[in-house]
């Protein structure tokens, strides 16, 4: 198997841009095993050190996992955003909230253009997660509905190639997905408005099959415009949610004190 090589640069980065270009290119597919340490750093002319901080590069932006006494292996597209520690409580607040909005709207608009500027690109992740999202709907599945969402949004960030892109939402990632759980809430609620929406979003011309559909180049789109659908909905929900939370509580304190003064 072919490694690549390095010249005489800093050496922890030189280090990590040859590993990195070897996963990109498929040397070391998702969830194969990378050589030891030692093994690399003799193939590659460095010590020890500077594989391990390069190694420790890629752990941070979520594209290799140590597991301690067996090795580090090239994490797999699905469990780059593993979900199994996530809080499932909903307690977002409105700063938290617009916050993630913000992130989101830098973040994701620049990703799609970074995809839409690359020759080649797999999409086959994205593409997952769209079909993923529809069948959760057809089937009124808010758990699989909530996570294919955030999965899909997620793999255009990771398809973009950015690597402080890919970090910051490792970093944000638990607060990034209970900002799907709140906002999908609203679809899986058995009212008119919820219906509506959850026909709307089972279309193809909902905004995430016309994002989709753009990625893919089956459609043309004002991108700007798109981002704004998706953060100014999101903003009407949520703003409803958080009065349908603070009535709730009320009502629940309200209750409380009554059975105390009785």
């Amino acid at each position: 198997m072919a490694i690549s090589t390095i010249t005489k640069q800093r050496m922890d980065a030189a280090v990590y841009d040859a590993l990195l270009a070897d996963i990109k290119n498929g040397t070391w597919k998702s969830g194969e095993k990378l050589p030891s340490e030692t093994d690399l750093g003799q193939k590659m002319g460095v010590s020890r050190v500077t594989v391990r901080a390069a190694i420790q590069r890629l752990q941070a932006i979520g594209l290799v996992e140590v597991k301690h006494g067996k090795g580090t292996y090239v994490v797999k597209p699905e469990e780059i955003y593993d979900m199994s520690n996530f809080e499932r409580e909903l307690d977002l607040t409105e700063k938290e909230f617009n916050e993630i909005n913000a992130l989101r709207e830098a973040i994701e608009i620049q990703s799609i253009r970074l995809i839409m500027q690359q020759e080649r690109v797999d999409l086959e992740s994205i593409g997952s997660a769209y079909f993923g999202m529809k069948r959760a709907l057809a089937e009124r599945n808010y758990e699989e509905y909530t996570k294919q969402d955030y999965m899909f949004h997620l793999s255009i960030i990771l398809a973009s190639g950015n690597d402080i892109f890919i970090q910051i939402i490792n970093i944000f990632k638990n607060m990034y997905y209970k900002y799907f759980q709140e906002l999908n809430k609203f679809m899986f609620e058995n009212t008119k408005e919820s219906e509506a929406l959850l026909q709307n979003s089972l279309s193809s011309s909902d905004s995430h099959s016309k994002l989709y559909h753009y990625l893919t180049h089956q459609n043309d789109l004002d991108l700007n415009e798109l981002m704004t659908t998706f953060t100014d909905g999101n903003k009407k929900r949520f703003q409803s949610y958080l009065q349908k939370r603070d009535r709730e509580r009320k009502r629940r304190e309200s209750a409380k004190n009554g059975k105390k003064e009785s």
